[in-house]
């Protein structure tokens, strides 16, 4: 394993992940803030999806045939602009537009990690080397809340409270953005002229492709479903707990304040009081997303550990999902936000096993050339299913907080048993020099 390009691809995607850390506990403020219900949360989350649907796989085909490094590049500059415009944005029309550009301009992120990944390692060690990507979620996850509850609380003059923590993001991806260009490096140098003229649009047809072909379509089909039950987590968590427990939020918000102030909260006007309430939200969402990051940090570390070596990624997937189905339902019927913190511990214990050893096996079944493609693919799958569960969960979070939770578990057990069927390859470890096994396109 190629240790340098792994650690600077590391740093990229930390920092890439440490601004969506900031800004997703708080979508939920923001859209409360303009007026927004939850299912506008979803509408916001699901046109995100709609992009990198469209151009993950087209991202994904590109850095297959001019490489990874200049697609990596592109999404990074994509944040730092797309965060700009969220934090600048005055009412929910432009938050969307900024989704959208963010959806077009950072698509090519994950599929091009994932590619840059699977040229740098062998097969028998890509699980260790995908941990790498769940390692900066978790780390991501970890700080990002932390920060974005911290500016939030703390705006500079003439910027509003939550206005800091997107110009924040911002800020750090356009820095990234210029690490990246001086430091990373890049992997992928054998590009067939075959590919470069079949051209990014290929690769849709490339995605049906890999859906029918045996040795990837279960695998697949497993993202899909998990994917799918997760964006529950995704979109809706968050909104679970200010809509499930308002009351301990307004409470926090009056105990603080009269903590430090003399005069009682009642006393102050609507849009202060809204300001506080706001705030104390941004605390608890925050919270429990940083106990999230902190458990798939410990968790990916074991995986690139050798855990997945010991185990084998199919036995981690199906206790992954199995552990992610009984979440799910702990969640839904919660009654205090200690439970809470505990199923968000546990529900990053199953997607930070999982998540790793998932992607590990997908790439197994692609070659050199055809990594980026299949990547691409994987992740237009994936935004399928964030395109249409958010508006669906978001809306139900607003009827009764339990259901979009009650019907993700549904589908992971779904997952769960689509994961019974898969079988661990059986790959010898892949000499210097020597090609890798056929893709799943020949």
């Amino acid at each position: 394993m190629k240790r340098q390009p792994l650690i600077i691809l590391f740093i990229t995607v930390f920092i890439d992940l440490l601004g969506f850390g900031i800004v997703l506990p708080l979508l939920p403020v923001y859209i409360t803030h303009y007026g927004g219900r939850p299912w506008v949360g979803g509408a916001l989350l699901a046109t995100f999806s709609v992009m990198q649907f469209i151009f993950s796989p087209i991202w994904g085909r590109i850095s297959d045939s001019h490489g990874r490094r200049p697609m990596i590049l592109l999404s990074l500059i994509g944040s730092a602009i797309s965060f700009f415009f969220f934090g600048a944005a005055p009412n929910l029309a432009v938050l969307f537009i900024a989704r959208v550009a963010a959806g077009i301009l950072s698509a090519a992120s994950l599929p091009t990690s994932q590619a840059y990944i699977a040229d740098v390692t062998p097969p028998e060690k890509r699980a260790g080397g995908m941990a790498i990507i769940g390692a900066a979620f978790g780390l991501g996850f970890a700080f990002g809340p932390v920060i974005g509850g911290f500016m939030s609380q703390h705006p500079l003059h003439g910027i509003t409270p939550l206005a800091m923590p997107a110009y924040f993001a911002a800020a750090m991806s356009l820095a990234n953005f210029v690490w990246a260009f001086f430091m990373l490096p890049e992997t992928h140098h054998d590009r067939s002229t075959e590919e470069q003229e079949r051209g990014p649009l290929a690769a849709f047809k490339a995605m049906a492709r890999a859906l029918h072909a045996p040795s990837i379509r279960a695998q697949l089909l497993v993202f899909a479903f998990t994917t799918f039950a997760f964006t529950a987590v995704e979109s809706s968590f968050s909104w679970l707990v200010i809509l499930r427990f308002h009351d301990v939020i307004v409470a926090r918000a009056i105990s603080d304040y009269q903590a430090l102030h003399a005069m009682p909260f009642s006393s102050l006007g609507a849009l202060v009081q809204r300001d506080l309430i706001e705030k104390a939200a941004t605390r608890v969402t925050s919270t429990i997303f940083a106990i999230v990051g902190v458990t798939i940090l410990f968790v990916q570390g074991a995986v690139m550990a050798g855990l997945a070596r010991k185990v084998g990624e199919v036995r981690l997937v199906i206790f992954g999902t199995l552990l992610l189905t009984a979440t799910l339902i702990g969640i839904a019927v919660a009654p205090s936000l200690p439970l809470i913190w505990l199923f968000s511990a546990l529900i990053a214990v199953g997607s930070g096993v999982m998540n790793p050893s998932l992607n590990a096996l997908i790439t197994k079944s692609a070659g050199p050339q055809e990594r980026g493609l299949l990547s691409g693919a994987q992740q237009g799958l994936g935004s399928l299913a964030r395109i249409v569960a958010p508006p669906i969960n978001n809306y139900l979070v607003g009827v009764s907080t339990p259901i979009p939770f009650v019907s993700s578990a549904v589908m992971m057990a779904v997952a769960f048993g689509l994961s019974l069927r898969l079988h661990q390859p059986a790959l010898k470890p892949v000499a210097p020099g020597e090609p890798e096994p056929a893709s799943f396109g020949h």
